[in-house]
């Protein structure tokens, strides 16, 4: 719709311009004429399609390929600056170091897909309070960033 509203205004816009430029004489008349011909098969051209039976295309339907680099580059860095962000939140508030995966999907919304976090447990902690950092984490960091975690 916008392409075709872009032509008829260029049109429009064309034949006034050169309107203004000419003589005011028979010839003048005559392309003033022809001019406004002109803008009327602009306007009516995308009805020539009905006429043949084919559905009402208003501007070109060419296809515009995908940028998979582009998707490839953003999603690396959004992950990487998810990462960096589990980190800091694992270590502010559990007092534990990590190492942290982010997987996203390469298209354009970027959905998280899962995160896999690699806790590196120091110290000396009972099997029942293990269970319980990494349920814990693994609630606290799915709630957060809405996704599916996997704590190991």
């Amino acid at each position: 719709m916008k392409a075709y509203i872009l032509s008829v205004a260029g049109a429009v816009l064309i034949s006034a311009v050169i309107t203004v430029i000419l003589p005011s004489g028979k010839m003048g008349k005559f392309i003033a004429g022809a001019l406004r011909l002109f803008v009327l098969v602009v306007m009516i051209a995308p009805l020539a399609g009905l006429v043949q039976g084919k559905p009402l295309a208003l501007g070109n339907s060419a296809h515009i390929a995908v940028d998979g680099a582009y998707f490839e580059r953003s999603a690396a860095a959004l992950e990487a600056h998810d990462e960096a962000a589990i980190g800091e939140f694992l270590a502010e508030n559990y007092d534990v170091s990590a190492k942290v995966d982010v997987e996203r999907a390469r298209d354009p919304l970027f959905v998280r897909k899962k995160i896999r976090i690699e806790l590196a447990l120091g110290g000396i902690i009972a099997e029942d309070e293990h269970i319980y950092i990494l349920t814990s984490i693994e609630e606290a960091v799915s709630a957060r960033w809405g996704c599916a975690v996997e704590v190991v």
